[in-house]
């Protein structure tokens, strides 16, 4: 069963925090701009809102191509989208990318950070057509702007990789998550936890292949990275307790696998809360766990809890799907063929809808 995972660092901020010194001139803009940017940093959203609000007024008396203006558009996009409205942050990235494109003599890495929002809204809203499009287009500023190898080139090749794991497009994937590690390899330095994502999202794509020998060592890289430098409770570490979970049931070692996603999802429920996509996606897969070992209680138990989270809080179209596909798999065990058809034609509709680029609102 397809387990394509978008989990952890997909969506790389590449530095958009930053302000060229060149450009920073309007005080009351800086000041705005900054309390805003500070705040989205700090989970005000509200705040963040407000301030970025005020800065984009305060820019747009410099002009409507001044870069000040394409920063802050670019970072109340992030607020906006971090809430959900990727509609009006569609918008407002794509505002500031037409002002990047029509900069003359300005930094490259600021038409890095504009695609990589823009990419990012796509992401974040399903739309995955459109975000794969954008992000080769990133791919393509980020080489030109920093050279083939650099960090920011690895962080977009991940981005890249994502998506294309979610479009089904393997052997695209894994072309690109091997250059991203290898850049990593090279440039990570004394940061290995940067390797890390990496690893997990290949190990990952193995895992989804069925390629479990390769997943493996990557897996376990991966979680070993983690818990030296984050700490054993960490949700990063969750993640791979899960991946690992998960590969060990997939391989026909379903208490190993059950050992491991009960952990993983203890960690997510004391770090993110009981009703996060998280807690459903591992439940899930607990869930599947139980039902090889025919644990038939525990196996409804566990996939009904997950589309009850979806149900009441909504949810990435593709975990969705996988959560639908599970609970299904278990009521068919268990006789429900009926039940069981209707959430598989549900699932379908949702992966369908994945591929089809979605024309924005507004």
């Amino acid at each position: 069963m397809s387990r394509s995972m978008k989990i952890w660092c997909v969506a790389a901020l590449l530095g958009a925090c930053s302000v060229s010194s060149a450009i920073v001139r309007g005080a009351d803009w800086k000041a705005e701009h900054d309390a805003g940017w500070n705040a989205y940093k700090e989970g005000l959203i509200d705040e963040a809102e407000r301030r970025l609000r005020t800065a984009a007024k305060e820019a747009k008396a410099f002009g409507e191509n001044d870069p000040r203006l394409a920063t802050t558009l670019d970072h109340l996009a992030w607020v906006l989208s971090s809430e959900g409205r990727n509609a009006e942050a569609e918008l407002l990235a794509k505002q500031a990318l037409a002002i990047r494109e029509k900069a003359v003599g300005g930094d490259p890495a600021d038409l890095v950070r504009s695609l990589n929002t823009l990419a990012s809204i796509y992401d974040a809203a399903g739309q995955s057509a459109e975000a794969r499009s954008t992000y080769a287009r990133c791919l393509a500023a980020a080489e030109k702007a920093y050279g083939p190898v650099h960090s920011n080139v690895a962080a977009v090749l991940d981005n890249l990789a994502t998506v294309d794991h979610i479009l089904g497009n393997f052997p695209e994937a894994e072309a690109s998550y091997k250059r991203a590690l290898a850049i990593r390899e090279k440039t990570a330095g004394g940061q290995p936890n940067d390797l890390a994502p990496t690893l997990h999202n290949l190990g990952s794509l193995y895992l989804d292949q069925e390629k479990y020998a390769e997943a493996e060592p990557l897996l376990k890289r991966a979680l070993a990275i983690r818990e030296k430098s984050l700490g054993a409770e960490h949700p990063d570490v969750a993640a791979s307790l899960e991946a690992l979970g998960w590969l060990y049931a997939s391989e026909g070692k379903p208490a190993e696998g059950e050992s491991l996603l009960k952990k993983a999802l203890a960690l997510y429920e004391l770090d993110l809360g009981k009703d996060h996509p998280h807690v459903a996606c591992c439940s899930s897969k607990l869930g599947r766990a139980c039902l090889s070992q025919d644990h038939q209680d525990e196996a409804v138990a566990c996939c009904k809890r997950a589309v009850g989270i979806f149900e009441r809080t909504g949810g990435d179209p593709l975990e969705v799907a996988m959560v639908l596909e599970d609970y299904a798999a278990v009521l068919r065990k268990s006789g429900n063929t009926a039940e069981a058809e209707k959430l598989e034609a549900r699932a379908r509709s949702l992966r369908e809808s994945l591929k089809k680029p979605e024309t924005p609102k507004g």
